[in-house]
């Protein structure tokens, strides 16, 4: 069947959107949507392809599960799949929140059928609190944080404030991370990260951002140094 892809000409899909809301960071780990946005990754799709192609999120959550048996896999999967009217319902709740819009349209050549077509508002959400999940500023976790030193190294406890600096440090380093590639090489940095879950950039970004603040341990020798002071 011989089709024509249709773009709507007013819309430009952006290369990062951040995402700072709540609600939508619960949105993009959702299993009911992620499928969805992990599916438009490729590009424009009709719903049938959205559906289509979110299977192989489902059999990965399937094995995270410990489902090994093939026809187990196969069950789940048959359980996780949305007719049409239920992806169209969950599309326009995305459409609403701006991570997808109504790209254009598939034309049949030979009818006048339609499809609509679907796209990512933006090539990757980035979720501004990654580095804040990624370190503990609270004053609880800074107290556990010192009486645990104390145990591991078997010296006075670290006295909190220095300890306070290095968790800045900490964080300062993942966002030197992320701000230098989104800066300097954002294309080749969404490239990479696009097939990732949210959780797998949070943990990627975190490596990132411990492998950063050893390569350049000598600029907190000081600080190190003063996490065994009392």
């Amino acid at each position: 069947m011989k089709t024509q892809d249709v773009p709507n000409s007013s819309f430009k899909q952006e290369s990062i959107i951040l995402i700072k809301e709540d609600s939508k960071m619960e949105i993009m780990s959702n299993p009911i949507y992620y499928p969805i946005l992990a599916s438009l990754r490729e590009g424009p799709k009709t719903v049938k392809e959205i559906e289509r192609d979110s299977e192989p999120y489902f059999k990965k959550e399937a094995k995270k599960m410990g489902i090994r048996d093939e026809k187990d896999i196969e069950d789940y999967v048959a359980k996780r799949k949305r007719s049409d009217k239920s992806l169209y319902r969950y599309i326009q709740h995305l459409i609403e929140l701006n991570f997808v819009t109504l790209w254009g349209k598939r034309v049949n050549m030979k009818n006048p059928m339609t499809e609509k077509l679907f796209a990512r508002t933006a090539k990757f959400f980035f979720v501004e609190d990654y580095y804040d999940k990624i370190v503990c500023e609270d004053p609880n976790c800074i107290e556990s944080m010192s009486k645990i030193l104390s145990l591991l190294y078997d010296i006075p406890k670290p006295d909190e404030k220095y300890l306070e600096k290095f968790t800045n440090v900490m964080k300062k380093s993942f966002q030197d991370v992320t701000n230098k590639l989104f800066n300097d090489k954002p294309e080749e940095f969404v490239k990479t990260l696009d097939k990732l879950s949210v959780s797998e950039v949070k943990d990627v970004i975190q490596t990132l951002g411990i492998i950063n603040l050893v390569k350049n341990a000598d600029k907190y020798s000081k600080l190190l140094e003063s996490l065994e002071k009392k």
